[in-house]
């Protein structure tokens, strides 16, 4: 569930890339369904491995109506960074389920080498024409893992004017989520106890819901160039904990682990505000240059957990002959870190414990560098094919932030 909440997020870009029923685009009248299937691999070194299958259809009415489905199914296997910092001497750590234990060797980054979820996600979305210059976008969704389920709804209304050459859009959607941990809700800020001990956990179920507004204008500055202008804005509220991460307590002087209760080092179980903030910018580009099209976008997201974020994102499509293109890809990412985050807490912080406290990098800071190039061409019939190969590159404070991944998408549409 939320372990995998960075995996999940660059896997959907990515998908949503090879799939997007794009709504912002004119659509154009078709006759039956247009089908795109496509499969994506990522594998990050020594860590988590995924498969992804999805299918997307499309149709659009003579009306001008479109409506559309995906389906998506992701397996992820591996080892997840349970929070806990490294040590110099061998650790021992209680399996999320409380049946059992695992170690990590001296010096090792603390991972769970059994992590394992499998993911079915399911959308459609219907764009309902409202007058020649109006239109209303409704979109859905429904998410389910082992341990978490997500419904979401959400409906965009876009308005042209300006001889069409402006849209101005104003969307509205809501999340609910049910979070159902294996091995139950771990008591914030308490102890991991050894599997032979009694847990500090609670059976269950909890919820967390989002609200958002999106507020977007696109510009066509003239007739080679496109502008793109979003603010969103966005509220969670309920469970937001990642049920899974721990903190280590280590010595204010030696810096070496001090001994639990129940087990030879003390780690606690994280604990984050129960409400979040958000905010966000994003502008973006696109020009036809000499036959070619590049774009580029920034997004900027500050929220009241401190958490601040610059996102760049460009490509250049070279459109070799009609039926062949080749399309260079860099992203960079760079974030501050939650005001909660640490590495781990001392044994004179553990006596006063702050109100919130989480290990988990994702919250730390932050930067990331995607690079990586699509080949893009006609089979039989015209039908477009794609393949990407990008590689993935992530560092931070410290070494559970350090990873690397290989991502392959393929993708065929019919």
């Amino acid at each position: 569930m939320h372990k995998n909440k960075n995996i999940r997020s660059l896997l959907g870009s990515a998908t949503a890339s090879l799939l997007g029923l794009s709504t912002t685009a004119q659509a154009q009248q078709d006759e039956g369904w247009k089908t795109v299937v496509a499969v994506l691999l990522y594998n990050e070194a020594d860590r988590v491995n995924a498969l992804e299958p999805a299918i997307s259809l499309k149709k659009i009415y003579d009306d001008e109506s479109e409506l559309g489905f995906k389906l998506v199914l992701d397996s992820l296997t591996g080892a997840s960074h349970n929070g806990a910092s490294e040590s110099d001497q061998v650790q021992t750590f209680t399996r999320p389920s409380g049946n059992g234990s695992y170690t990590v060797g001296a010096s090792d980054v603390p991972l769970d080498d059994t992590f394992r979820d499998t993911r079915l996600n399911f959308s459609a979305s219907y764009v309902q024409p409202i007058s020649r210059l109006q239109k209303i976008v409704y979109g859905g969704n429904l998410s389910k893992e082992f341990d978490f389920f997500s419904t979401a709804a959400s409906a965009t209304f876009m308005q042209d004017f300006n001889q069409r050459n402006t849209t101005l859009s104003a969307g509205v959607s809501f999340e609910f989520d049910i979070i159902d941990p294996v091995g139950g809700f771990a008591a914030e800020l308490t102890q991991m106890q050894a599997n032979n001990a009694t847990q500090n956990k609670k059976t269950g179920t909890d919820n967390k819901t989002i609200s958002e507004i999106l507020l977007g204008v696109t510009q066509i500055i003239d007739r080679l160039t496109l502008m793109q202008f979003n603010y969103g804005f966005a509220v969670s509220n309920g469970y937001h904990n990642d049920p899974y991460k721990i903190i280590s307590v280590v010595d204010s002087t030696t810096g070496a682990l001090i001994a639990g209760d129940t087990l030879p080092g003390t780690y606690l179980y994280e604990k984050r505000p129960d409400s979040r903030t958000k905010h966000s910018l994003y502008a973006k580009i696109k020009r036809f240059m000499s036959g070619d099209v590049a774009d580029i976008s920034y997004r900027y997201m500050w929220d009241d957990w401190d958490v601040v974020s610059h996102t760049i994102d460009t490509h250049y499509r070279f459109n070799v002959s009609p039926s062949f293109y080749l399309e260079p890809h860099v992203r960079y990412y760079e974030q501050q870190a939650a005001e909660f985050y640490r590495y781990n807490i001392t044994d004179i912080d553990a006596q006063n414990l702050p109100q919130h406290l989480s290990a988990d990098y994702r919250l730390g800071n932050l930067t990331a560098t995607t690079v990586g190039l699509k080949i893009g061409f006609l089979t039989g019939n015209a039908n477009p094919n794609s393949v990407r190969l990008e590689y993935y590159q992530q560092s931070g404070d410290n070494a559970p932030a350090d990873l690397g991944a290989v991502i392959l998408q393929y993708t065929y549409g019919f």
